[in-house]
């Protein structure tokens, strides 16, 4: 039972970081997009 608890436990620690890391790829590469597009206009 334990070990089921601790496997589970870093199965959603490891989720979490990878969620993490995904959404703070994306949310940067947005940024650069965003900012490419209104570098683009301001030219």
């Amino acid at each position: 039972m334990m070990e089921l608890f601790l496997l589970s436990c870093t199965g959603v620690v490891v989720f979490l970081h990878g969620a993490n890391f995904f959404f703070h790829a994306l949310s940067h590469h947005f940024a650069f997009r965003s900012l490419s597009f209104l570098g683009f206009v301001g030219w």
